[in-house]
């Protein structure tokens, strides 16, 4: 039994895991255990492992190639046997202060539930690309369910490596769906919708690799991973979500309408890289969304683009298009 267990879940991943590991070494306040659930590399990682000596470490080579999603909740079996849990991916980092800043905030948590900070975008070379939306406080604070879910349910989703799950010596309350997009984002709005309990600490203290290799980069066209299953998570955290039921209904009305809008993006991404799955995208935003609400999302992304011009930046399939880390 341990107090902190830092598990990663890796295949191939030489380029980037040695940085990975430096950070865990680098922390303030070092995890007890540190685990590494090997997906059948046939690179160097496992010597990479084997060198490295910043902290106690185990290894364990699946005997079969689990998927992402596999050797991820792989690594929730891990849940009983630690208080805290963090899944690390191979290519992201923490800051040094990551934990030490994270688990105090945590201590006054009855049972299981989850904290998270903010976090930067990094390139492959490590530099900072971008920060999300967040106003950084330096505070820590009890987010309320509903916030917490309503965040997850509008894609503005806390990611993965920035959380630490608290499973309290308890098996997890729920895994990881075949989601390869928004996995991440599901997971952590059931783990908290069964939990009841999320903590945020207001600082960027993780950093997400952005790359040609990353998850969002592998499935950027195609179209269950890229447009559906945003609609699918959508649906399911609203459910979960306990309102009356005006407000209710008034939410998953303006939810629709964004994702409408979110859609319109990609289908202008799109039209830049790959016309022609652009037009799929598009048949399937009016199937989703109706040709009213696929209308207005067309006109809400027009008229931000617009804004966005006459304040000198370019439109929001220019941005992300210019930072694409996969070739049409």
């Amino acid at each position: 039994m341990t107090e902190l267990t830092t598990a990663i879940p890796v295949f191939n991943g030489e380029r980037f895991l040695p940085a990975t590991l430096d950070c865990v070494a680098q922390q303030t306040r070092k995890p007890e255990r540190l685990v590494i659930f090997d997906n059948g590399s046939t690179d160097g990682t496992e010597e990479i492992v084997a060198r490295f000596k910043g902290v106690p470490c185990e290894f364990r080579r699946n005997e079969s190639n689990l998927g992402v999603l596999g050797n991820a909740n792989r690594c929730l079996s891990l849940a009983t046997e630690t208080r805290y849990l963090h899944l690390l991916m191979a290519d992201d980092l923490v800051k040094p202060d990551f934990y030490q800043k994270l688990l105090p905030a945590m201590e006054a948590m009855k049972g299981r539930g989850l904290g998270y900070s903010f976090n930067e975008n990094i390139s492959g070379t490590g530099e900072v690309i971008g920060r999300n939306q967040s106003q950084a406080t330096g505070q820590s604070r009890q987010v309320p369910l509903n916030e917490f879910l309503a965040r997850q349910a509008t894609l503005a989703t806390v990611l993965l490596p920035g959380v630490i799950l608290k499973t309290d010596f308890q098996p997890a309350p729920c895994l990881f769906h075949d989601m390869p997009q928004v996995a991440d984002g599901l997971f952590l709005a059931e783990w908290a919708a069964l939990t009841g309990e999320a903590i945020e600490v207001g600082e960027y203290l993780c950093q997400y690799r952005l790359h040609a290799f990353n998850a969002s980069s592998r499935h950027m066209y195609d179209l269950q991973s890229f447009v559906l299953d945003e609609w699918r998570l959508t649906k399911t955290v609203l459910g979960w979500m306990d309102e009356p039921w005006t407000a209710h209904q008034l939410r998953r009305l303006r939810l629709h309408f964004q994702l409408a809008a979110r859609t319109q993006v990609k289908i202008d991404m799109m039209q830049r890289l790959r016309p022609q799955f652009a037009v799929e995208i598009r048949r399937k935003q009016r199937e989703l969304a109706g040709r009213p609400a696929a209308f207005l999302g067309w006109a809400a992304v027009r008229a931000r683009d617009l804004l966005r011009r006459l304040g000198g930046k370019p439109s929001k399939a220019v941005e992300l298009t210019s930072t694409a880390t996969v070739s049409p």
